[in-house]
């Protein structure tokens, strides 16, 4: 048996050779080899925290992807996926000239062995930049509106500040933090949280919950809005002086720009509020002899805690009126009182008296409306300087000039004084 199965060893051995052979030419007809090139496999960091100890953080200058470029035979090669494929850069590797960290690559899909891979892009490039801090104010934005009647006060982030540490090209995006409150029908003090959201110089929203290396100091910020109630009170002035203007002149009136106001404040603090008032002290037309501009700004007389309402004029401008008086004469009819009848009365000169008054005051007054009355109760026979009594408006108009005549007072026709004259 042993021998017959030598006897021919030759041909035989030809005869597994070719027939292997014809199983690799089937094999490959049925199986091609083929070459393929799988994108988008995560690259993965390590060691990364040899730069957050130095205080240095750092960016990669592309994608963190990578393409792997495979050959084999196609029923493993056409059923690869990115995910049969891990690839690392160890920053502890990086070429400190060009920053450039290699790629290491491993197939962990089964059939492996039958394949060859290579990478794409066999590196990365790395950035490495400083981490920085910097303080940023929080700015409050007010959307929605108040109840009818109120309006807002103060508005006050807490805290006022946000700190942020993060890799300097983060830190440069940043330009503002704002955070936004609605105050739809608010009608009291209210504290209200809200999340602050990073600008940048263009406007757009920056998320930095993804940066790396960045630390924020308040993930939220309270906002204290006071609400105030708003009042229109009448502005009232006294002017001062207004006996004391120039001779000759007389004060006539005032007349001002706002006649009322509308102010803000706590309810409190405006219910006491009833009007504001402007003091003579600043208001004076003491030796003036024309109309006077005065201007005065309308807070400095409102009490603490008040404020006038936005849009509200701030600056009150009086015009104190000064005009000029002037004299006429008028040629006075006189009456006696307490005469008797068994005397005679004669006034031995007319009465001209001058009245000083604005011209306006005069409209409608003539000779026979000024008179005066002279009371001769209790004289005897006899020449008298007696006073007369004016009859006008003496608030409006001033005597100027004697307001004497000559009374003489006699019997008629009898040279001795009666009984009833001794009486």
């Amino acid at each position: 048996m042993f021998k017959k199965l030598f006897n021919n060893w030759k041909l035989k051995l030809l005869s597994v050779a070719l027939a292997f052979l014809a199983w690799v030419v089937i094999l490959g007809f049925l199986d091609p080899t083929s070459t393929r090139t799988i994108p988008n496999v995560p690259v993965t960091i390590t060691n990364d925290d040899i730069f957050s100890e130095a205080g240095k953080s750092y960016t990669v200058d592309g994608r963190l992807y990578t393409s792997v470029k495979v050959t084999g035979p196609n029923s493993i090669v056409r059923n690869l996926t990115a995910g049969d494929f891990t690839a690392t850069a160890d920053l502890a590797q990086m070429y400190d000239v060009t920053g450039q960290v290699p790629i290491s690559l491993t197939c962990t899909a089964r059939g492996a062995s039958s394949i060859t891979y290579s990478l794409v892009t066999a590196s990365l490039k790395i950035k490495i930049e400083d981490v920085l801090t910097k303080r940023f104010e929080v700015q409050v934005d007010t959307t929605g509106d108040l109840a009818d009647g109120y309006l807002i006060g103060s508005v006050k982030a807490d805290p006022a500040y946000i700190t942020v540490k993060a890799p300097e090209s983060v830190i440069e995006r940043i330009a503002e933090v704002r955070v936004s409150v609605n105050l739809d029908g608010l009608t009291d003090n209210a504290t209200i949280s809200c999340i602050p959201v990073y600008y940048s110089t263009v406007g757009a929203v920056l998320d930095l919950s993804t940066a790396r290396e960045t630390e924020i100091s308040h993930d939220t910020v309270d906002v204290d809005v006071e609400i105030l109630t708003m009042k229109t009170v009448p502005v009232v002035i006294n002017v001062g002086g207004q006996d004391e203007v120039a001779s000759g002149y007389r004060y006539t009136g005032a007349q001002q720009s706002v006649a009322a106001i509308k102010v803000s404040g706590l309810r409190t603090r405006l219910a006491a509020l009833t009007s504001v008032t402007v003091p003579e002290t600043d208001l004076s037309v003491a030796g003036a002899s024309k109309d006077l501009t005065v201007e005065v700004t309308l807070s400095e007389y409102l009490p603490e805690g008040i404020a006038l309402v936005d849009g509200e004029e701030p600056v009150l401008t009086v015009v104190l009126q000064v005009a000029p008086l002037i004299v006429k004469t008028y040629e006075v009819n006189i009456t006696l009182s307490g005469e008797k009848t068994n005397l005679e009365y004669t006034i031995l000169n007319p009465l001209r008296i001058q009245l000083r008054a604005l011209e306006e005051d005069f409209k409608g007054i003539t000779e026979e409306r000024v008179s005066a009355t002279l009371d001769v109760n209790g004289y005897g026979p006899g020449e008298y300087s007696l006073p007369v009594q004016i009859d006008v408006d003496d608030t409006v108009f001033e005597v100027i000039g004697s307001t004497h005549i000559s009374l003489r007072i006699t019997h008629p026709n009898v040279n001795e004084p009666t009984e009833e004259d001794e009486e």
